[in-house]
């Protein structure tokens, strides 16, 4: 009988908890914006085309393929699970707009999971993008996009990203019962994005809000349920040069490929790709529904391309997670 009261009590805690009623403690809404144009807004289906400033977009079942062609000549194609509203604006300074996809997915299966992304086109001076790739949970009613923020009023773009965990912030609450909300701010800089690590609009960065439910299930436990265990600061850094390593084999079917180990790392998995060869550069975003990052991966290591890792969040048993992998 005990055993089935701590089963339903444990149950009832994984039901209640959920990223969407919990306060990231910053308000989008009271923050200063950073500008933005809207291209287009609305769900891309299968078989539909569009153009729009140069670029050519198919949408087909379970992807939608961006493609283009440089000043200088050169094709690029951009690879994404789905595509509802775009935006552009100058996010990095250098004089020639860039471009904001967002969407709902390509994850959002599960309590943690965040709902929305935001896919990151950094257009060079010639023409040609680089990725940046993020997930973000609050997206309804034009909240995804009020991410880019100008909070020194520079007229520079920031993007604050904020993410979940369930990792017991409150020794004394149930499972499941409290938790973190990391909010991490970054600039664009270098066709990339670098971290910002101090005080700015009144805000210190990174900014952790410790939350825990009240609630009946949530009630405060009368014995320390677990340890207190810090919040997970996850590295988005793009801009700056990484790990040069090569591949050692194809990837498996969750995306992890195995490198030669550097920087603690054995085998990786990015969430967007990025391979340059003469005459066309390939961009890959993170996509559920498709095997193109797979496919682009083997591609990868089948030409003996090197590889470089930027923004690498390591964890045990050297498995870690890259936000960028260029390949050449």
């Amino acid at each position: 009988m005990r055993r089935a009261i701590l089963l339903v009590a444990i149950s009832l805690g994984v039901a209640s908890a959920n990223w969407n009623d919990t306060s990231t403690g910053i308000d989008l809404d009271k923050l200063p914006h950073f500008p933005l144009a809207k291209v287009r807004s609305g769900w891309l289906k299968s078989g539909e085309r569009l153009t729009f400033e140069g670029i050519s977009v198919v949408a087909t079942h379970g992807e939608v393929r961006l493609s283009g062609v440089s000043k200088s000549g050169r094709r690029w194609v951009v690879h994404i699970f789905g595509i509802d509203e775009v935006w552009r604006g100058d996010l990095d300074g250098n004089g020639t707009e860039d471009y904001v996809l967002f969407a709902s997915g390509p994850y959002g299966n599960g309590r943690t999971a965040p709902a929305f992304s935001l896919s990151i086109l950094l257009m060079d001076l010639d023409g040609m993008p680089a990725p940046f790739f993020t997930v973000v949970y609050k997206g309804e009613n034009g909240d995804g996009i009020k991410h880019f923020v100008d909070l020194n009023h520079d007229r520079q773009a920031e993007l604050l990203i904020s993410d979940y965990d369930e990792l017991a912030s409150d020794a004394y609450a149930g499972p499941f019962c409290s938790g973190h909300w990391v909010s991490q701010l970054y600039r664009f800089r270098d066709l990339g994005a670098e971290e910002v690590s101090e005080t700015v609009g009144g805000i210190r960065f990174p900014f952790i809000h410790n939350w825990k439910y009240s609630a009946f299930d949530c009630a405060a436990q009368q014995e320390p349920f677990s340890k207190v265990i810090p919040p997970v600061l996850r590295n988005y850094e793009t801009s700056r040069p990484g790990f040069a390593t090569t591949t050692r084999g194809l990837s498996d079917q969750n995306g992890f490929i195995e490198i030669n180990p550097v920087g603690g790392c054995k085998t990786i998995a990015a969430d967007a790709i990025l391979y340059d060869t003469p005459r066309i550069r390939r961009i890959a975003f993170p996509n559920l529904s498709s095997d193109y990052s797979e496919r682009l991966l083997d591609r990868i290591h089948s030409d003996r391309a090197h590889v470089e890792l930027r923004g690498v969040t390591k964890s045990e048993g050297g498995e870690c997670s890259v936000k960028l992998l260029l390949a050449r």
